[in-house]
């Protein structure tokens, strides 16, 4: 399922793909069936998604930041080669 936080980005890809984790259990309330037309609440939405968009990829770039910054730790150090030597 797509439920699952990313440890990395810090969101499910369900969110990240449609801007609100889903419900695992039903609502005790039902929701109104005719919910008011507000284009703001449109574009808090859209706000919302772009931002956990902009986070993810800030977390993701972090992420890969300190992978390179391990695996860089664990390499031999650079051997000079010059135009003519053998390998």
């Amino acid at each position: 399922m797509m439920n699952t936080v990313n440890a990395s980005t810090r969101f499910s890809g369900f969110q990240l793909k449609s801007g609100f984790s889903p419900r695992i259990l039903p609502p005790i309330i039902p929701p109104d069936p005719r919910p008011p037309l507000n284009h703001d609440s449109a574009y808090t939405l859209i706000e919302s998604m772009e931002t956990d968009f902009m986070d993810a990829m800030d977390s993701l770039t972090a992420a890969k930041l300190i992978q390179a910054y391990y695996a860089n730790l664990q390499r031999a150090p650079e051997i000079p080669y010059n135009v003519g030597d053998k390998v």
